[in-house]
Parts: C-alpha cells; sequence; structure tokens
C-alpha cells in the first residue's frame, strides 16, 4: 500500500481537475493510501493582509500547502507527494528535498504572462521579474518529476528555466468521460442550432466577441452562455445567459449534451478544461489561438481555430458548421475520439500514480520531520 499525499489547488478549472483526481484515487484505494489537501482561495488575515508581499495568492496558496504537508507529515511518512500547481509549492522546497514530489502545473509564470493582458496582469520591473524567476528555478529544481498539462507549458519550463526534457512529463488532466459524453441526436438538422460557450470570465474568455459574432449567424441559431455573472445580450440574438452553475454539475453537463457546436473566442488562456469537456460530449470545437488551445483542436480535424478578438472570423468559423450538419457530425466525432485517446481523467490521473509509485520504489519512504 502507497501512502502519497496530494496538494490541490481550488482555483478555477483546479476545481474539477481535483475532483478527478479524487475519483481516479477511488478506484485504487486499495492500492493508495492518499492524503488530499485542498488549497483554497481566502484573503490573508492580520498583518499577512496588509503587506504586499504576504497578502498574493502566491504567499497564501503556498503557505497554506507548507503548513499543511508539515502537520500531516508530523503524524507520519509519505512515500511521494503530488503539488498541483507550482504556486501551492513555492514555500515546500525543504520538503521537496526530502520526500519526492511530482509538481504539476498548467502553465509557466513565463505562460502567464505571454498571456498577461487578458488576465489584467503585468510584468514587474526587472529586478522582480528576476527574483521571480529564481524562485520557480529553485521550485522547480526541487521537483522529482514535472507534470505540465500540454507541450506549450513543457516547451517554456525547457527553455525558459532551463529544465532538463527529460525531467518533464505532459499529462493532460482529462475530464470524466463517462460524465461528459456525447447525447445521441435524433435530427441533426433540427433548428434552432445551439451554440455553448462556458466562461466564468466573461470578457477574457470572449465572450463579447461572441455576441457580435451571433449577430451575423441569423435567427437559425440560439446560443447558451454559461458564466459567473448576469450578461446584457443585445437585441436581436436569441440567447440564455446561466449563471451559478457548479464545475460538472448536472444541469452544466445537460448543457453540453445537448449542444451542437461549442465555442471558446478567448483572448487569453492557458489550457482550458470546458473545451475538453466539449471534445468528450462529441462537439466540434470553434476556439481562438491562443495559449495550448490548438493542441486541442485541430484545424480542420475536430473545429476551427480563428485570432483572437476578431468576431468576423469568429461569425465565418461557426458560419460554416451551422450551415453543415455532416461537418457537425464529422467533426464531434473526431472530438470524442480525441478525448478518449488524450483527455481520459481516470488513464491520465493512472499515469500520475504510476509515475508516483516508480518515485516511491527509489527509496523508503523519508521520516517526517518538520521543514
Amino acid at each position: 500500500m502507497y501512502r502519497f499525499a496530494f496538494v490541490l489547488e481550488q482555483t478555477l478549472g483546479h476545481v474539477a481537475h481535483a475532483r478527478n483526481i479524487r475519483r481516479a484515487l477511488d478506484q485504487h484505494a486499495d492500492e493508495i493510501a492518499a492524503t488530499l489537501i485542498p488549497v483554497d482561495y481566502r484573503r490573508p488575515a492580520g498583518i499577512r493582509g496588509r503587506l504586499p508581499g504576504l497578502r498574493t495568492w502566491s504567499y497564501e496558496a503556498s503557505r497554506q500547502a507548507r503548513s499543511e504537508l508539515n502537520r500531516h507529515l508530523g503524524q507520519g511518512a509519505y512515500q511521494a507527494i503530488f503539488i498541483h500547481t507550482q504556486v501551492a509549492a513555492l514555500l515546500a522546497g525543504g520538503i521537496m528535498k526530502r520526500v519526492p514530489t511530482v509538481l504539476s502545473l498548467d502553465a509557466t509564470p513565463s505562460n502567464f504572462d505571454a498571456q498577461g493582458g487578458p488576465y489584467g496582469h503585468r510584468r514587474n520591473g526587472v529586478l522582480s521579474e528576476s527574483v521571480k524567476r529564481r524562485i520557480n528555478q529553485h521550485v522547480f529544481g526541487r521537483a522529482a518529476v514535472l507534470v505540465t498539462w500540454c507541450r506549450w507549458a513543457a516547451e517554456s519550463l525547457v527553455s525558459d528555466y532551463g529544465v532538463r526534457a527529460e525531467k518533464i512529463e505532459v499529462v493532460h488532466p482529462g475530464v470524466d468521460t463517462d460524465l461528459f459524453r456525447p447525447q445521441e441526436r435524433a435530427a441533426l438538422n433540427e433548428k434552432p442550432i445551439r451554440i455553448l460557450f462556458v466562461g466564468g470570465d466573461f470578457e477574457r474568455k470572449g465572450g463579447s466577441d461572441l455576441l457580435q459574432a451571433m449577430l451575423r449567424l441569423g435567427p437559425d441559431t440560439h446560443l447558451h452562455v454559461v458564466t459567473a455573472r448576469p450578461v446584457a445580450v443585445p437585441a436581436g440574438i436569441s440567447c440564455s445567459v446561466h449563471t451559478g452553475l457548479g464545475p460538472q454539475s448536472p444541469e452544466l453537463v445537460s448543457l453540453y449534451r445537448s449542444a451542437d457546436i461549442f465555442a471558446l473566442p478567448s483572448r487569453g488562456d492557458c489550457f482550458p478544461q470546458a473545451v475538453a469537456e466539449g471534445l468528450a460530449c462529441g462537439l466540434p470545437v470553434v476556439a481562438t489561438t491562443v495559449g495550448a488551445i490548438p493542441e486541442m483542436v485541430r484545424e480542420g480535424v475536430n473545429g476551427h481555430l480563428v485570432p483572437p478578438g476578431e468576431p468576423r472570423a469568429l461569425a465565418a468559423a461557426l458560419e460554416a458548421l451551422v450551415s453543415s450538419s455532416a461537418k457537425r457530425h464529422e467533426m464531434g466525432h473526431w472530438s470524442r475520439v480525441l478525448a478518449e485517446q488524450e483527455h481520459s481523467a481516470i488513464t491520465n490521473n493512472r499515469r500520475i500514480f504510476e509515475l508516483m509509485a516508480r518515485l516511491a520504489s527509489t527509496g523508503p519512504a523519508l521520516a517526517a520531520a518538520p521543514a
């Protein structure tokens, strides 16, 4: 029986990722005794909430992770640790030195800087950026294995942080392909054609661009928007706005399964889980060429890719699918094939557990003294 600890960030798309890891662990309960340590966003209290360096999410997440790891390690030894993401590992270097650790990330800080504008993120001065780079290099160096969600992040680890390529494994986070699955469509030409958008940050995910594109599509389409807050929909667009839907909720899954097209015209993104959920439901996808999205959507195979911030190009790509049930069916088929081959959460998390087992086999569990 392996004894593993899993530190799991609970923000944005990482919530669904954590749930998928828990589900995969349930299938290996006879092999792995797992300790799950959620890292939740919370506003720092007291002096930490007033000092600039201590009120950041990076500091708070890594403080929570180190504190909880030390508490659990004080109760016994672990053979391996999994930390997602590197933000939660910044203060855990001492622990990672003693216990073999798999460090998981969806994007490197350099990747995030490249997508920063739509996130409202700006680079700091030269000195601050140099310090940030060195801190992250130190953390990456302490990890036994680095797991990235995509090749985009893996290439950045090598080129921007000097990590050896053989230390990196690319493992997509995956989705629950039993929960997110295609629905039989009795009439492929049924109108209106249902287009689904799922993005909590409506503007960054390109929601405004999608509304502009919808004005060009005519009355045979209906848009379903799943987002965090109410949206003002221009006159002339058939649209339903859904707020308050949680990750993997029955209402959200139902919207995916009843849609005809999935659209996510992000202006800035990394590796959006919503796209993978669309693939698993057998939907053709129209998305943008930002971040690692081109690793999920193959142009002309399972969808179309357009430049960010270009509603005309977005409308043309959507119209090509709206006007052809055959194309929607074919591309949706390949989306499901891709999901089963590359985005199964059960299969991909099993790879993570196998990595941790290999690390455990390199030596006995280390004694648990406080870092």
